[in-house]
């Protein structure tokens, strides 16, 4: 890299994004790398006439700590495929970083773009004043939040039926509007959703999920926790609906609604649990402002115990962000080893009942 001349490549885009952050979308990928202030201003230095050594001359004169800096900054969108330069083989700790970055949730692919399905429904809402569209979402989400919840706690009369598992087809419908509305609320903003799917969540829960990579080309903060929130606030909804039925339709029908009120809040429970990579999260992390947060944690946590080296966005971190990443990585690790052992116990119970 300190002998070879940079350039960034041709069809790398250059983006203002979230927060009015820098940066650099590479199309090869899809794949976006956000940009500290100092590193949008070294990009007019990658024009392929300079080396790796020549810029940190220039930038950094005789400041060794600045040089290394600038040197992992380089290497950093190497790694990312930025640069003309071809990426290196990952070493050890090099690939351990990498691994804390991802987001942990292999994916198979349903459906690819859908932005013919969401953009008529789309055009409607935008016709729509702002400040009066989120009226009345919140109202309609309050009104389902009180009703479904009156009705999960006054379960008085209600029976378990034997038909309670015709209220799992319904919430995989419910799941499907769910992910719809993610991808309603990206086609609003215009942010189209690249595909969708289904997941491993951590590599053993399965979930749904809808590609919002894009949401990154969203400036307005207030805009991604919309998206983030889209979903939970459609399972509102429905859990209002739920929540009429079982309060004023008497017999299974009833019985099966209150039993579909369970599920639906288990599963609002899991939906925002900050600790998992959840919409609860995502939301959590777009209020703040912060960038792959989870990544950063884990990256920040294997630095820690492995001594895997840190990106360059990370050189520098005050105390009380050290403190922070180092807490919140090790609380959602804590978390996911508990959750996957409380689910492979429950499986391996059910397994063993089958051969009793």
């Amino acid at each position: 890299m300190r002998t070879i001349p940079l350039q960034l490549k041709p069809d790398v885009e250059v983006i203002t994004g979230i927060d009015d952050r820098p940066l650099l979308f590479n199309p090869d990928s899809g794949r976006y790398v956000a940009l500290t202030p100092a590193g949008a201003r070294m990009l007019g230095l990658l024009d392929g006439s300079r080396t790796g050594a020549a810029i940190a001359d220039r930038l950094a004169g005789g400041r060794e700590d600045l040089r290394e800096r600038i040197d992992v900054f380089l290497g950093d969108l190497r790694q990312a495929g930025v640069l003309t330069v071809e990426p290196k083989e990952p070493d050890r700790k090099s690939r351990i970083l990498r691994f804390s970055l991802r987001e942990h949730m292999p994916r198979l692919k349903l459906t690819g773009r859908i932005e013919h399905i969401m953009e008529p429904v789309a055009a409607l809402l935008r016709r729509i004043p702002p400040r009066l569209l989120t009226g009345a979402v919140l109202a309609l989400v309050l009104a389902g939040l009180v009703i479904g919840g009156y009705a999960l706690t006054h379960p008085e009369g209600r029976a378990y039926p034997a038909l309670w598992w015709v209220a799992l087809p319904i919430l995989i419908v419910q799941v499907i509007f769910h992910e719809a509305a993610h991808a309603l609320a990206c086609q609003y903003l215009r942010a189209p959703i690249r595909e969708a799917g289904v997941g491993l969540m951590l590599y053993f829960m399965p979930v749904a999920y809808v590609d919002r990579t894009d949401a990154y080309r969203i400036r307005s903060r207030a805009g991604r926790v919309m998206i983030a929130l889209a979903g939970p606030f459609s399972d509102q909804i429905w859990f209002g609906v739920t929540g009429v039925i079982a309060l004023t339709v008497p017999g299974t029908v009833g019985d099966i609604a209150y039993v579909l009120l369970v599920f639906q809040a288990l599963l609002t429970v899991v939906n925002l649990n900050p600790l998992l990579p959840s919409d609860g999260y995502h939301a959590a992390a777009a209020a703040v402002r912060a960038v792959n947060l989870r990544g950063r944690a884990f990256a920040y946590l294997s630095h820690v115990v492995l001594r895997s080296p840190l990106p360059s966005s990370m050189h520098g971190l005050g105390a009380w962000k050290r403190a922070g990443y180092l807490t919140f990585g090790a609380l959602c690790l804590l978390y996911a080893v508990g959750l996957a052992v409380l689910v492979v116990n429950n499986l391996w119970s059910m397994v063993g009942g089958l051969f009793r």
